[in-house]
């Protein structure tokens, strides 16, 4: 079974069809999308011109069998996420201006004060509420865990990435604890795609590798265009190979 996973769109339709074009010329079985779709911010971003979040949420939901709300979509929802144990949110954390909230969670979190005018409509809204913000895949042989980011920060709120092996060890438990032996996340926009055993983390760039050790976390690249980082990737659970398409 091949499984084509992108993430973190960031409002990016340019680069979307482009390479939901060469997903299709590679071929695949199932389409997975990791999260923020939304989110386009201009210290981060320059293609101003052409984001368009609704459209990328329309051809999201149109092409792909999993969607899992990213922190920039879970924002835009106006929903506090469910599984992190990262920060106490209050109830009416969504109905606090920035100021407000910058000041209960200090640098902690992603307050996304940057992010420009979704254009989401009311249906929009209400489908990225109803996102689950895990999933697991039963594929013939093991389950995968998928998710926006690494438990405890499971939907990347927290203002934190994680760069060696034992950062993950709450993913590891969360992923043993539904016997998933392979867990794909999005959020960290790395070149290419890096791998996580319980003893080791390594970066791979934009190229292939066969998983030999389980579990195993794959972190994915980014779709959209971000200082160099732009693709996709694809998992073949027969051969156990995972490869960053540039």
């Amino acid at each position: 079974m091949r499984l084509a996973i992108i993430t973190d769109i960031h409002e990016d339709l340019v680069r979307l069809k482009k390479i939901l074009r060469r997903i299709d010329n590679k071929g695949h079985d199932s389409l997975i999308c990791l999260g923020d779709i939304s989110g386009f911010s201009l210290p981060f971003y320059k293609y101003a011109n052409t984001r368009n979040a609704k459209a990328c949420l329309d051809l999201v939901r149109k092409r792909c069998q999993v969607i899992i709300p990213g922190n920039h979509d879970l924002h835009a929802a106006g929903k506090i996420p469910e599984h992190s144990s990262i920060f106490d949110f209050p109830p009416d954390w969504f109905d606090l201006d920035d100021g407000e909230r910058l000041k209960l969670a200090g640098d902690e979190l992603w307050l996304h004060a940057d992010d420009l005018d979704y254009g989401y409509s009311a249906d929009d809204l209400e489908f990225l509420r109803g996102l689950p913000e895990f999933e697991i895949m039963d594929i013939p042989g093991m389950n995968i865990f998928l998710s926006h980011y690494a438990s405890p920060n499971l939907s990347g709120f927290r203002k934190k990435f994680y760069t060696w092996e034992k950062e993950f060890t709450g993913h590891f438990e969360l992923m043993q604890k539904h016997n998933c032996k392979l867990s794909f996340i999005g959020h960290a926009h790395p070149r290419g795609f890096f791998k996580v055993t319980e003893n080791n983390f390594k970066h791979f760039g934009y190229r292939k590798n066969k998983l030999g050790t389980f579990p195993a976390i794959i972190g994915c690249t980014p779709l959209t265009r971000h200082k160099g980082r732009s693709g996709f990737c694809i998992f073949d659970s027969d051969t156990k190979e995972i490869k960053a398409y540039r």
